[in-house]
């Protein structure tokens, strides 16, 4: 099957590869994820060991000083990120069965691009903001966000990630060499991926097929539930 690699993880993969040091840990990766059935438990373990990896390259005080990012700053969630088939599970699993809310409408048009660049760029600005963008510009799924989303950090001004007149300029990034060879074990195990609108749409068409649900105590947004689940039915009838 076809797999849409993230280009900076997948340049990093294939120059890195021949040195022992990072074929040793995309092999210990794959190992672990293979042992993982569940396509959003192995997105979550995934996402530890990003989490690990990038901040060991954090930990260096001149990358903590000279880093723009910020939470509010949304420039690059106006881009195309690319998620695996397990990564949209799980942000489908917040959406059908945690009561998550997204603008579907938005993600149907994001969605129908898929994952044509030229596409994208052809959408109106407002319209290619990240469903799960909040009113503040800050991320609204945090701690699930795609393994893209954890690897980028910027040390250009946030002008250079500006992209409102369609065209992307150069960023300079924080070197997260081990992080990626993480992210590229996880879209392998998972084996698919693409854009985030267009694997998401995937996901919850999956999701929202009836099946077998164990009784929870646990309270959610019952009638956002209900209704979600009622529009994507309608959807994916058509």
């Amino acid at each position: 099957m076809l797999i849409n690699y993230p280009q900076r993880a997948y340049e990093t993969f294939k120059r890195l590869s021949p040195i022992s040091e990072f074929n040793d840990i995309y092999r210990f990766l794959q190992n672990i994820l293979s042992k993982i059935s569940s396509p959003i438990e192995r997105a979550r373990k995934t996402h530890q060991y990003v989490d690990l990896y990038t901040n060991e390259s954090l930990s260096n005080p001149a990358a903590k000083k000279f880093i723009t990012c910020h939470k509010g700053c949304s420039a690059c969630c106006h881009t195309q990120v690319s998620v695996n088939s397990d990564e949209a599970a799980l942000l489908a699993n917040k959406v059908i069965h945690e009561g998550h809310e997204v603008d579907l409408k938005k993600l149907y048009i994001q969605g129908n691009v898929e994952n044509s660049g030229s596409g994208w760029f052809e959408l109106p600005y407002e319209m290619r903001g990240c469903v799960f963008l909040d009113e503040g510009g800050g991320c609204s799924i945090y701690e699930d966000r795609p393994s893209v989303c954890r690897t980028n950090n910027a040390f250009s001004p946030p002008v250079q990630c500006e992209t409102k007149d369609g065209i992307e300029k150069p960023v300079r990034l924080l070197n997260t060499e081990k992080a990626d060879f993480a992210v590229i074990a996880g879209f392998r195990a998972s084996g698919e991926a693409g854009t985030l609108p267009h694997m998401l749409w995937k996901a919850l068409g999956e999701q929202s097929k009836p099946r077998v649900v164990t009784p929870s105590k646990k309270v959610v947004k019952k009638a956002y539930l209900k209704r979600i689940k009622k529009d994507l039915s309608k959807i994916f009838e058509v």
